[in-house]
């Protein structure tokens, strides 16, 4: 089964560690968590340097890539493992998300390719860095990802540059699902975030996600 998450907008303290939390408790069925943004964020790579970032307020992300500034995207989290994945393909996992991807995006008129090579040099933003297996629209990138592996399970954290309205979103939400349960050959299990998975998050947010530390530790 794919578990599938259509969560509500949240802040960015908390969408991040949801998905930390998703990754810890992993227990043998891919998860696929769709989620929006209550404001304006932005969040960094693991290994991105706080000294090199021009918004003061940012939350490191525990996977790696660039800066994204978060508002309007969708942002998704897939977790897997070598049961069910290719979890020790990079090229592969991008690939086949972002087909997923694309292949939604079709359903309300947006057509995409997916590059085929790095197309530009590496700076700071995700958006304006062109990297291999990213979504690509009107020459413009409109889907990144970047992920983690620990052991033989992976995470991968990504984000989708459209501005959908919430109906669209909905539906978007559910092709999506439906389109990654084609490469797992599953079929879709709905769950929620329960009062115990939220105190959960806030005690990995309070660790990690609210400590400066963390926020500024490169």
């Amino acid at each position: 089964m794919l578990i599938w998450i259509n969560d509500i907008p949240r802040d960015a303290v908390t969408n991040m560690a949801l998905d930390e939390l998703l990754f810890n408790k992993y227990n043998g069925e891919p998860i696929l968590r769709i989620y929006y943004w209550d404001s304006q964020y932005t969040t960094i790579g693991y290994f991105q340097k706080a000294k090199d970032i021009a918004s003061g307020g940012f939350v490191r992300r525990f996977t790696g890539g660039l800066t994204v500034n978060h508002c309007n995207d969708i942002s998704y989290s897939f977790v897997a493992s070598s049961k069910n994945w290719c979890v020790y393909d990079q090229n592969m996992t991008y690939r086949n998300i972002h087909f997923a991807v694309q292949k939604s995006l079709q359903l309300f008129g947006i057509n995409s390719e997916i590059l085929t090579r790095k197309a530009s040099d590496v700076n700071n933003i995700c958006v304006e860095t062109f990297c291999e297996n990213d979504l690509i629209s009107n020459d413009k990138k409109i889907v990144g990802s970047c992920l983690r592996r620990r052991g033989n399970k992976l995470i991968v954290q990504g984000s989708i540059y459209v501005n959908l309205s919430y109906s669209h979103r909905e539906k978007f939400s559910e092709e999506f699902a439906k389109c990654v349960c084609q490469f797992l050959k599953t079929k879709i299990k709905i769950y929620n975030f329960c009062d115990d998975d939220i105190e959960s998050s806030k005690k990995i947010a309070d660790k990690k996600y609210l400590n400066f530390e963390w926020n500024n530790k490169f």
